[in-house]
């Protein structure tokens, strides 16, 4: 209550009429020395003072009693009161105050008056509800009335909110519980159980929710004999099954797939199984109707359609390994696999499956799935290979022998029966090449390699080392040994006593003399230009019907017009270059009758040119490709 407010309203009209009595204090603590504290204790009325009504006694917030009955009080004893309930007109009334009243809410409310009209501002309250009805108790959930459990379980409610519930087991007296308490152990034998509700105000179910039942633990059982289990393929399934101490008169219930329990005998057949999962219970009643509380059950699955099988990893193309190794899998968890090798049986196995030892040539792999239910995958998943771990066949067939020293042009050929070649001179970077192979090396050391690599990556290599030498040629036997490699008119023979060559036709200059020049293939050289006449050089040596003969030199034509590069005096002899268009010429030898024509070969660059005549034949070659007379 608002207790300043109220003093100062009461307070004034008092001080107009009597400016000189005592003010009178807002109700307030007693001062420490004031004697014992009055808490708790109803101070007495006095007369004048802050008008102030309080409740002593009053009916509790829920209760059964119809009856109520309001005691109160005021800190003044010159007033009277004013009472209302449920907002009623107020009436005069005294302490005591009492009211019958029905069920449901209600209101009380007290306010003092002074007997001068001063009126209490808000007047005491109180609130309470009337409640007679006791409430309604419902069991939900219960054991069966015949159960073999020796702990059971209840489920209740009231329509009624804010209520509690009390239990008895038994006949036990009624104590506190909740629903869903469970209850226990129990002994074979009748029980009851009861439950009751309870309001906030004290009204009880005179009719608790009763529930009997009886525990026996030696109900009969039931046993299945055979019946499917697992995966099966078929849309049928029979089912045996026995009850080993239901006795005489015992008779069964089945249930397909959670459908109603009906009567069967066994063996029992169903039909018409769809795909998939499929669970079958069955139960005994013995003569006296004891029934199995807990069926026997088997589950299976109906499973028509084949796997998929699917290789995920294993050889193909062609492969250099005698071995090989396969992984697959099922679009079925539970599924099975059956192997096969290049056609043979099949036969189970499990990923992945290794095979070792296997022949060269092609190979098939072939794998199928089998389900659960037996079911085959009709298309095996397969994967075809080839084996190939011999390496080819290749070899150098043409070129200098092996460890032998030559001259500065080779010539070297090469065969492989299979796979990609590649060649290595003098030990560079391998590179894709074929046969035949001709070039000019220097002086030294030389060595070539070729290899061949399969489909498979098996590689064989053959390789040949020998040496070029560049030294002067032996003299025995030989009419001249020419080098070409000075400025002089007149070219020195190297046979001692032989004849010298000279520059053009004389030992005096002429238009037709070769140049000397420098940076020729093996030091200096001599270049035979487009002359009127050809630039040549002359050998005034009669060599009449030599049994044999053989010259070599580098020659680097630049020739527009035929010219003679070497002549005998007698012109038995005669090495001429022939234009044969702006960038190509050819080279030819001619031995009395005897003429040999080289093909074409580039114009302006260095070539090995070299002539062997015998007895019945002259061959010419150039840049080692011969051409015979």
């Amino acid at each position: 209550m608002r207790r300043t407010a109220l003093t100062a309203r009461v307070l004034a009209p008092l001080l107009l009429v009597a400016a000189s009595a005592c003010s009178i204090p807002d109700k307030q603590a007693a001062a420490p020395d004031a004697g014992p504290s009055d808490a708790g204790v109803d101070a007495p009325p006095v007369v004048g003072g802050p008008l102030d009504t309080r409740i002593t006694s009053a009916p509790a917030e829920f209760t059964r009693q119809g009856l109520a009955v309001f005691e109160f009080t005021a800190d003044r004893s010159d007033v009277t009161y004013s009472c209302s309930i449920d907002g009623e007109t107020a009436i005069n009334c005294t302490s005591p105050y009492s009211r019958s009243l029905g069920d449901g809410p209600h209101t009380f409310s007290v306010r003092a008056a002074t007997i001068a009209g001063e009126t209490e501002d808000t007047p005491a309250e109180h609130l309470w509800t009337v409640d007679t009805v006791p409430p309604e108790t419902r069991l939900t959930a219960a054991p069966p009335a015949a159960d073999n459990s020796t702990t059971v379980r209840f489920e209740f409610t009231s329509p009624e909110a804010n209520v509690v519930f009390e239990c008895s087991l038994d006949g036990s007296a009624y104590l506190p519980c909740m629903s869903g308490d469970s209850f226990g152990p129990l002994a074979d034998g009748t029980h009851s159980f009861a439950v009751r509700a309870k309001d906030r105000a004290g009204n009880v179910d005179t009719s608790p929710s009763i529930h009997a039942w009886s525990v026996n633990t030696s109900t009969p059982d039931t046993q299945i004999l055979s019946a499917p289990s697992g995966a099966i393929a078929t849309t049928s399934a029979t089912i045996t099954f026995l009850s080993p101490d239901a006795g005489a008169g015992a008779t069964f219930q089945c249930s397909l797939d959670g459908a109603a329990f009906a009567a069967c005998t066994s063996p029992h057949t169903v039909t018409g199984l769809a795909d998939g999962d499929h669970t079958f219970a069955v139960r005994v009643r013995d003569s006296v109707g004891n029934v199995d509380p807990t069926p026997a059950m088997r589950t299976w699955r109906v499973d028509h359609t084949p796997p998929e099988t699917t290789i995920t990893s294993g050889p193909t193309g062609t492969i250099a390994a005698a071995s090989a190794s396969f992984a697959f899998a099922s679009n079925e968890a539970d599924a099975t696999f059956l192997c096969s090798l290049d056609g043979a049986a099949a036969t189970a196995c499990a990923s992945p499956a290794s095979y070792t030892m296997l022949a060269q040539g092609g190979h098939t792999f072939a794998v199928h799935a089998v389900d659960a239910a037996g079911t085959p995958d009709a298309s095996p998943a397969t994967r075809m290979w080839t084996v190939d771990t011999v390496a080819p066949l290749v070899s150098i067939t043409n070129g200098p022998a092996a460890g032998s020293s030559v001259g500065p042009r080779i010539a070297l050929a090469f065969m492989a029966n299979e796979g990609t070649v590649v060649c290595s001179l003098d030990g560079a970077a391998f590179a894709p090449c074929t046969s035949p192979i001709a070039t000019n090396l220097a002086a030294g050391a030389h060595s070539f390699a070729v290899r061949a690599t399969d489909a498979a990556g098996n590689a064989a290599t053959a390789m040949r080392a020998w040496t070029v030498v560049c030294g002067a040629p032996t003299v025995a036997g030989a009419a001249g040994l020419l080098h070409f490699d000075d400025g002089t008119q007149l070219q020195p023979n190297a046979v001692a006593g032989g004849a010298n060559a000279t520059l053009g036709d004389t030992e005096m200059a002429e238009a037709t003399d070769p140049q000397s020049v420098g940076g020729g293939r093996y030091g200096k050289a001599l270049r035979f230009d487009a002359t009127a006449g050809g630039d040549h050089v002359a050998w005034p040596v009669a060599l009449g019907a030599a049994p044999a003969l053989a010259f070599e030199l580098w020659a680097k034509p630049t020739l527009t017009n035929p010219g003679e590069v070497l002549a005998t005096g007698d012109g038995r002899i005669v090495l001429a270059a022939s234009p044969l268009g702006a960038t190509t010429m050819r080279f030819s030898i001619t031995v009395g009758s005897f003429v040999a024509t080289s093909g074409a070969v580039t114009m302006g660059a260095w070539h090995h040119v070299a002539v062997s005549l015998g007895a019945s034949s002259l061959s010419l070659y150039v840049d080692g490709v011969r051409t015979d007379a």
